[in-house]
C-alpha cells in the first residue's frame, strides 16, 4: 500500500490510535471527539513472515470470539493475508513486539494455519504499524 492508499484509510481505523491527542486524550470521545491526522496517527507497514507472527504479537485488545472466528476461518490464505484498507491488520509496537489494535482473528487463524501446514511459514504477512 503506498502513501496515497494510506489517505484512504477509513476513520475508524484511525481511532485506533493508542496514544490520544497531544493532551493525552484519547480520540473520538466526547472530550476529543475529533479524528486524528495522519501525521498523528503515523501509518507504516512492515511485513512479517507467518511462522514468525505468534510470537512477534504479545498483547492483544481482545481474544477470539467463535463466530468472527468462523466466518474467518472460511477465507483463502490470500484473503487472510491480503492489505484491506477497511479493517487492516494493525498494532502498536511495544519493548518486545507488537500490540495488536485491529485484526486480531486473521492473525489467530494465520498462527493455526501455520501449525497446521496450511500456510508456508514464509508467508508475509503486512502490518500496519501506527501510534
Amino acid at each position: 500500500m503506498d502513501a496515497e492508499s494510506l489517505k484512504q484509510l477509513l476513520e475508524h481505523v484511525l481511532f485506533r490510535i493508542e496514544r490520544g491527542d497531544a493532551n493525552g486524550r484519547a480520540f473520538g470521545t466526547p472530550r476529543n471527539p475529533r479524528v486524528p491526522t495522519l501525521a498523528e496517527f503515523n501509518p507504516r507497514f512492515i511485513e512479517i513472515h507467518a511462522g514468525d507472527l505468534a510470537a512477534k504479537i504479545v498483547k492483544r485488545k481482545h481474544g477470539i470470539l467463535p463466530q468472527q472466528a468462523q466466518r474467518i476461518g472460511q477465507l483463502t490464505n490470500d484473503e487472510l493475508i491480503r492489505i484491506r484498507v477497511d479493517d487492516p491488520i494493525s498494532a502498536v509496537e511495544v519493548a518486545n513486539g507488537l500490540s495488536l489494535t485491529g485484526g486480531h482473528h486473521r492473525t489467530h487463524e494465520v498462527s493455526q494455519r501455520v501449525l497446521n501446514g496450511r500456510l508456508a511459514v514464509d508467508a508475509p504477512v503486512r502490518i500496519l504499524l501506527h501510534d
